[in-house]
């Protein structure tokens, strides 16, 4: 496997495809479901520690909650992107084909998307994957850059209410 930044990197231009194969309408429907995901995700980190760690605890053992954490974490993540990439769950008024808005919005989604699998998995000590320090500069820099470590959960809530009232206003 390649600099964890480079992968990182290929991902967003995918998705960015991905925006302009799509539109936007239909990829902000997706990211409205992966600011909910990561509301929930977020929330659960910072006002449910101890329940979740409790959970974890009996279910995995000490040594393991961390791990157990980010692949949960994950799995839920890519298991909401999934369902929300079918047919058409969620999709807001227009018919795409503005090339800006439409790479705007994949390159978004694949930013909350695989920047959240990154910092999930960095936060456990990359458990089960063979990434290891030392790590380059862009590296550091870009996981202070990633969606948890820069929004709580109050921003990615509130952002998920706006783009629902902007798909109902008329």
């Amino acid at each position: 496997m390649g600099p964890v930044e480079i992968t990182f990197l290929i991902l967003l231009g995918v998705w960015a495809f991905v925006g302009v194969v799509r539109g936007y309408p239909r990829e902000l429907g997706v990211t409205t479901m992966l600011l909910i995901g990561l509301f929930v995700i977020e929330l659960l980190n910072e006002r449910y520690q101890g329940l979740v760690e409790n959970a974890l605890n009996v279910i995995t053992g000490d040594p393991a909650i961390s791990a157990a954490r980010a692949w949960i974490y994950v799995v839920a993540l890519l298991v909401l992107a999934f369902i929300s990439y079918q047919g058409q769950t969620l999709a807001f008024p227009g018919k795409g084909g503005r090339t800006f808005f439409d790479i705007g919005t994949g390159f978004l989604n694949g930013y909350l998307l695989w920047g959240s699998i990154w910092y999930y998995l960095q936060q456990a000590g990359w458990p089960g994957i063979p990434v290891t320090p030392p790590f380059t500069q862009a590296y550091e820099v870009m996981v202070r850059l990633l969606p948890p470590a820069v929004f709580s959960w109050p921003y990615f809530i509130g952002l998920a209410v706006i783009l629902l009232i902007a798909r109902v206003w008329k």
